[in-house]
């Protein structure tokens, strides 16, 4: 018998085929990308509780604080406060914990936590598109409208590009090469470019969208800011 025999090969040395489940490791850790860290998710969450707070009060000023709308709007707030107390204290665990990785039970809560600020972005800007007593706001009061506004849908859509991009199979996005570190993955900031110019310019500049979510993702964004735009800047203008 050959002394390179499979036989006598010692074990480590031997060609392990994958297993089953090899194809099921998380998408993340088949791109090489980093995971979603806890702990910046929820900075960036806190700022967009913030700016949702703003906006929100300033609505409840100018409306009917009885209707149905506000109503609805309240609930919606209260619900994403109570996730996003969730995310906290998964962020505060982790921190405490030291660990390097997000926990995997933490992604439903982030997923549930964006879905319901993007349904509390999609009833103040409907709030604002209909709203006939925001004629009675100062031109002043409409830009800081038309800047939270914007301010909301762009962070909130930084997340889901993050997400879409670690956590799809195949990834979202293909981001230009950085030539000060190629090996370096994207991080929030970069998702928070694609988002800034898909607002400001209905679309990515150099970046490639790669899978059909993400293309619904941006394409949900581009109609949200155009509808936004056109309509508050019209509005603006009418009040100068």
């Amino acid at each position: 018998m050959s002394p390179d025999s499979p036989s006598n090969q010692h074990p480590d040395a031997r060609t392990v085929s994958p297993g089953p489940d090899a194809a099921e490791e998380l998408p993340d850790e088949a791109r090489g990308l980093h995971p979603i860290r806890l702990v910046p998710f929820v900075a960036v969450v806190i700022v967009i509780d913030v700016v949702d707070l703003v906006l929100t009060f300033r609505l409840h000023k100018v409306l009917n604080a009885n209707t149905a709308l506000n109503h609805s709007a309240d609930i919606i707030s209260w619900t994403a406060n109570i996730v996003f107390a969730a995310l906290l204290i998964f962020a505060v665990g982790t921190v405490i914990a030291s660990r390097r990785k997000t926990p995997h039970i933490a992604l439903p809560v982030m997923v549930t936590y964006l879905s319901v600020a993007t349904v509390n972005v999609l009833i103040n800007i409907g709030t604002l598109v209909v709203a006939p007593n925001l004629g009675k706001v100062s031109q002043n009061g409409l830009i800081l409208d038309l800047a939270l506004s914007i301010t909301a849908i762009t962070l909130v859509y930084s997340l889901w590009y993050q997400i879409a991009d670690t956590h799809l199979k195949g990834g979202a996005l293909d981001f230009p090469p950085n030539m000060a570190d190629p090996e370096a993955p994207p991080n929030w900031f970069d998702y928070l470019a694609v988002s800034f110019f898909t607002t400001s310019t209905f679309g990515p500049t150099l970046e490639g969208v790669r899978t059909r979510p993400a293309k619904a993702i941006m394409m949900s964004q581009t109609g949200l800011s155009l509808i936004v735009l056109v309509v508050l800047v019209a509005r603006i203008v009418k009040t100068g």
